[in-house]
């Protein structure tokens, strides 16, 4: 049965490369960190993935596949049911390949790295099965690198760990070197919950029109990522950089301060995500903290969402020169909105006993908010009222935050790159503002660790009392069954809730909230 069992394992390439790029896909977004990707363990979204109706099959298959080794006449009937078995996994994955359902992980240095271990050790396995001729292992040995993906990953990565540390620290220290030798540009770091690509996109938009400007492209705001760009762009002929940060423990912020060794300090608001990581919101502020130490080591300036009051009942040394934004009374800057109209917004701006009027291409009141202290901080580093009038016309709404894409049957507000309480309900408020049928399309928060049912509760009776939503479309696994008893305990009903977007079929604003509705926008936007 030679020729069979070689037809076997053909067979077994193409379930396999599904499985294990799923798996790799969440393991990098998780960042390849445990501490991470343990709070994905205790999700209902993790046990639809791993207990499944191929589980149902794969794992009784694999406990039978065991009685070959003692009872030879078994491996006929374990073969037959095996071929099957993955011949409809093989239908089942190329039906995904070409309806673009597969969650491929992107190509980087750590992904090769762990690829290549994966593949000899499976290479040494089959060639120690196949030169040894224990061809009654191949049934067991296919069915548990395939049920056992995730284990067999993190195995891996675990056996890569002390190569991808040496290999970290090496380029960390690279990075470092470089920010110290390059230090004319004016380093800008823009961090905490959420905001901060916003800010850092207006910013930047403003400061590149007349002075040459790096800032870290997209959402790339860890410590190896930054390193990376520091490395490989950062030179003295930048007059700024401005990066987007983030820490997922104490004692990362400091790390990231001598990577990039910023002279301006951008803290936005302080909120429950990533709140499995710290442990508490007490951790999250100690991690903030760290900040304020540099910042007035150096003499530097920060500025804080003093409404936020994470932030504003944080402990400040009277040394520290703070900027507080906001429109409250202990803010140095004050903005009013005199009106809002096709997705530009007026506003009055106040600040050191200045005011100006502008006009942008922003719509909502946090997004005005945010731009408010990148105009304090225009007017610190010495621009003049005519050149941030003229600088602020180019400044636009980031992509994929309250970005508008119109067709000729519908109107999408694509708001799907973050998603917090604050912004949900200013995606909602954009959404009440239309007069057709308003559409939700949501997915849920990740990483809130033991108060994310609780966080979902609250967030969602919000939008069960809010009736600022015709209906809604719920994509995710965690919560469903909850989330709808909440919103029935509100004003929606049966004919509210839209199980499949086939049922939205007649002229509608959607909105799309948070990343795992991204992939719905082109059904709406190839449709017409």
């Amino acid at each position: 049965m030679i020729v069979e069992h070689y037809l076997l394992l053909i067979l077994a390439i193409l379930p396999l490369f599904y499985k294990y790029a799923f798996w790799f896909y969440t393991i990098q977004l998780k960042d390849y960190r445990w501490d991470r990707f343990k709070e994905y363990l205790f999700t209902p979204q993790w046990n639809s993935a791993l207990v499944n109706i191929w589980t149902v099959i794969e794992l009784p298959l694999l406990l039978v596949s065991f009685i070959v080794f003692v009872n030879s006449p078994f491996e006929i009937i374990i073969y037959n049911v095996l071929f099957v078995f993955l011949l409809i996994q093989n239908l089942f994955v190329i039906r995904k390949i070409f309806s673009k359902r597969i969650l491929a992980p992107k190509i980087t240095w750590r992904l090769l790295l762990t690829l290549l271990v994966l593949l000899l050790w499976f290479y040494w396995d089959l060639y120690y099965i196949i030169t040894r001729e224990l061809w009654n292992h191949i049934y067991s040995y296919i069915l548990s690198i395939y049920l056992f993906a995730p284990i067999v990953i993190f195995f891996v990565i675990l056996i890569t760990l002390p190569l991808v540390n040496l290999l970290k620290y090496f380029k960390i220290k690279k990075a470092i070197s470089i920010s110290k030798k390059y230090n004319k540009p004016i380093k800008i770091w823009i961090t905490w919950s959420y905001g901060k690509s916003s800010i850092k996109d207006y910013l930047a938009s403003i400061l590149i029109q007349d002075w040459t400007t790096l800032k870290t492209p997209d959402n790339i705001n860890s410590e190896l990522w930054v390193a990376g760009i520091v490395s490989k762009y950062l030179n003295n002929n930048f007059k700024y950089f401005v990066a987007e940060m983030w820490a997922y423990k104490i004692g990362e912020i400091d790390l990231l301060w001598k990577i990039v060794n910023h002279k301006y300090w951008f803290l936005t608001w302080i909120w429950n995500q990533h709140l499995w990581l710290f442990g508490s919101l007490k951790n999250i502020k100690k991690g903030k903290s760290e900040i304020m130490k540099s910042v007035l080591k150096n003499k530097w300036i920060m500025y804080v969402n003093w409404n936020n009051k994470e932030i504003s009942e944080l402990s400040y040394n009277k040394e520290l020169k703070l900027v507080k934004y906001w429109n409250c009374k202990w803010s140095d800057t004050k903005f009013k909105i005199t009106w809002v109209k096709n997705w530009k917004t007026e506003f009055k701006f106040e600040y050191k006993w200045k005011e100006i009027k502008l006009n942008v291409w922003l719509i909502w009141i946090h997004n005005i908010i945010n731009l408010t202290w990148v105009l304090a901080f225009c007017y610190d580093i010495g621009l003049k009222t005519n050149e941030i009038k003229k600088y602020i016309k180019n400044v636009e709404s980031p992509k994929n935050t309250l970005s508008l894409i119109k067709s000729k049957k519908y109107t999408l507000i694509d708001d799907t790159y973050n998603l917090s309480e604050e912004w949900l309900l200013a995606g909602l408020d954009v959404l009440h503002s239309y007069e057709w049928e308003k559409i939700l399309i949501l997915d849920d928060i990740l990483e809130l660790g033991k108060k994310s049912r609780k966080i979902h509760y609250k967030l969602w009776k919000k939008i069960a009392k809010s009736k600022l939503s015709d209906k809604i479309l719920y994509i995710w696994v965690n919560y469903k069954p909850d989330f709808l008893n909440w919103l029935f305990d509100g004003w929606y009903n049966t004919t509210s809730i839209i199980n499949n977007i086939s049922e939205i079929d007649k002229k509608s604003v959607i909105l799309f909230e948070w990343r795992g509705t991204r992939k719905y926008i082109n059904n709406f936007t190839t449709s017409v």
